[in-house]
């Protein structure tokens, strides 16, 4: 769909005037702070319904940038999906509330205490504050035994099935089974439920659309934790983190039934895969600035200078084009309105090929711009972020490094 609220070229232009006295004459992302902080006050209206919110670590890769969005929304509770990125954000956020957005193999969870036991000052409770997806029986008693091997608890998160069919309990049988392991043992305590529901806003109309896809998610989380009453008594849901929701879905909730805890981060800055309907409010607020390095008038296909000519006269071929600075990043140009990929030479990461528009008067060194189509493999490709503010960079925003672990 079309982004209404687009920024126009006056926009960018203003970004390249702040990018330029930077010096940030390279490939940068670029955060837009006041669209960002829109975005979080979008989020806000319905984390105010009585909700807590979670931060997906994963789609906003930077400590400076997950401590703004802590501080504006009030939350401490993460969701990670990378065991590196675990051990940073235990590290640089020992407060934290982490639930681990995917299951991990037993021996990432192994490697994980065994780092953080080397960690002798740390703050970081992993009994408390560290809750391990799990999406099956087996895996569960995995992690029973590295429990009882390490004499420690461990807080089990159970994924259950909700209408994705991404993996996850599936039916009763099996998730019954799971929590009779979780209630026998001493190491192991219920600490929730996760049930994603990333499909209910692609369900056709044909289908029921996107409000039956979510009434029947819900209706499934809720036979679910009828289920954990039923098995662990009337009061089994005090306290639990019974977490669903994402970016494309979260302002589908209206209050709180049977989920209580919605994660999103990707919807604060927008990239372009969720320009969706659900997201109408908010602004794209991330971009890729990049440098033209050259500018071509009639570019030519190589050794076919007659078939280009041709090509040009029937409209298949630009008249103009350019090369920047980089490039093959998963983003869409947006900036000329109408540069385009080339597709005369094909992909590049070194200097790839835009097709501009005759009347186009961008020139080497000027900025083009680009919408990231999505933000967690993308921000990891970029050095620091920088971030923008009312015509100015103001600040520069590491994105998340590696902690170097050590293999047991």
């Amino acid at each position: 769909m079309t982004n209404q609220n687009a920024p126009d070229d006056v926009y960018f232009q203003r970004i390249s005037q702040a990018l330029a006295h930077a010096g940030a004459y390279r490939p940068t992302l670029v955060v837009d702070k006041q669209r960002l902080d829109h975005n979080i006050e979008q989020l806000m209206s319905v984390i105010q319904r009585d909700f807590h919110y979670r931060i997906v670590a994963k789609s906003l890769p930077s400590l400076p940038l997950l401590n703004h969005i802590m501080h504006a929304t009030g939350s401490h509770r993460i969701m990670s999906f990378h065991l590196p990125f675990l051990m940073v954000l235990v590290e640089h956020t020992p407060h934290a509330d982490i639930l681990l957005g995917k299951p991990m193999p037993v021996q990432s969870a192994r490697q994980f205490y065994h780092w953080h036991a080397q960690n002798k000052k740390s703050l970081f409770k992993p009994e408390f504050q560290l809750q391990w997806l799990i999406d099956s029986v087996d895996r569960l008693q995995q992690y029973l035994l590295l429990a009882e091997a390490s004499d420690t608890t461990l807080q089990i998160n159970l994924e259950i099935d909700v209408g994705l069919h991404r993996g996850g309990f599936n039916d009763r049988t099996s998730f019954i089974k799971a929590l009779n392991v979780i209630t026998q043992s001493d190491r192991l305590k219920l600490s929730g439920l996760m049930g994603y529901e990333a499909h209910i806003t692609k369900i056709p109309a044909l289908l029921g659309g996107h409000k039956k896809a979510f009434a029947k998610a819900m209706e499934s989380y809720r036979e679910y934790t009828d289920l954990v009453q039923e098995v662990m008594g009337e009061d089994a849901l005090q306290d639990l983190t019974l977490n669903s929701g994402g970016s494309s879905t979260y302002p589908l909730f209206s209050k709180p039934s049977c989920v209580n805890d919605i994660s999103t981060a990707s919807a604060l800055v927008k990239p372009t895969d969720f320009d969706l309907f659900t997201l109408e409010l908010n602004l794209p607020a991330v971009f890729i600035s990049t440098p033209v390095l050259k500018t071509v008038t009639n570019p030519d296909i190589p050794m076919a200078k007659g078939l280009s000519k041709l090509m040009r006269l029937l409209g298949l071929l630009s008249p103009k084009a350019c090369f920047i600075y980089g490039g093959n990043w998963l983003a869409e140009p947006c900036y000329p309105a109408d540069a385009r990929r080339s597709k005369v030479l094909g992909h590049s990461s070194n200097q790839e090929m835009y097709e501009l528009d005759k009347n186009c008067s961008i020139s080497v060194d000027d900025f083009m711009f680009f919408r990231p189509t999505q933000s967690e493999a993308v921000f990891l490709q970029f050095d620091d972020i920088a971030v923008y503010d009312n015509g100015s960079i103001i600040d520069w925003w590491p994105v998340f490094q590696a902690t170097k672990t050590e293999s047991t």
